[in-house]
């Protein structure tokens, strides 16, 4: 399901990106690029953001791990998705909306997109990477709908999101890291490569670990 759920979703960006060039070649040999190819372009942009979140959020689901952060993922995106096309009618009328969308929809990419290169070894570096991303996503929400001073957090609030990105960097590299110094003495070798059924005889202490690509 995830390989056929993941050609739909290139397909679909293959079909997005050709509307777009199209849209662009139009403006082109119009002369003029009008206030509505940018929207056209907003929403298509905004329809591959979104599809990328709902597709990683199914991923999640489908593997039984983080669910819930899936279920939040997929749903969320959708919504997210929606209020987007709407304000980008009425002209992105509500420009603190738009900004807490557009924010909340990248949020929502980094953690499903982590969790999906998330290993149980890395958790210790995953879960602290997620309470950054909602640290930073609850103090840039008070920014926008408040009235704060950004010379007492823009600072603090800064490095949040410089430690959130580095971690979601970190999650699959120490993950893999820490779960081959957890088995040093198990070798790896390819066995077989798919399509197909392939056989396998373990040796004893021997760990089967089986990719995706």
């Amino acid at each position: 399901m995830q390989a056929r759920l993941s050609r739909l979703f290139w397909i679909g960006a293959a079909a997005l990106l050709g509307a777009a060039a199209l849209v662009a070649v139009f403006a082109v040999v119009r002369g003029d690029f009008t206030e509505t190819d940018g929207k056209i372009l907003a929403v298509l942009g905004t329809a591959l953001v979104a599809g990328g979140v709902a597709l990683a959020g199914l991923a999640l689901i489908e593997r039984r791990e983080l669910v819930s952060l899936g279920w939040f993922a997929s749903l969320g995106s959708l919504v997210l998705f929606a209020i987007l096309v709407v304000e980008s009618v009425r002209e992105w009328d509500e420009v603190d909306l738009t900004g807490s969308c557009y924010l909340l929809l990248g949020v929502l990419l980094l953690a499903a997109t982590a969790g999906l290169l998330r290993r149980p070894s890395g958790d210790w570096t995953f879960w602290p990477t997620i309470a950054l991303l909602a640290l930073g996503t609850l103090v840039t929400e008070i920014a926008i709908w408040g009235d704060l001073d950004s010379d007492t957090w823009a600072k603090p609030l800064g490095v949040v999101w410089i430690l959130a990105g580095l971690g979601w960097f970190l999650v699959p590299v120490l993950g893999r890291l820490a779960g081959r110094s957890a088995r040093p003495d198990v070798p790896e070798r390819v066995v077989g490569r798919g399509p197909g059924r392939v056989e396998v005889e373990l040796a004893e202490g021997e760990l089967l670990v089986v990719r995706h690509g």
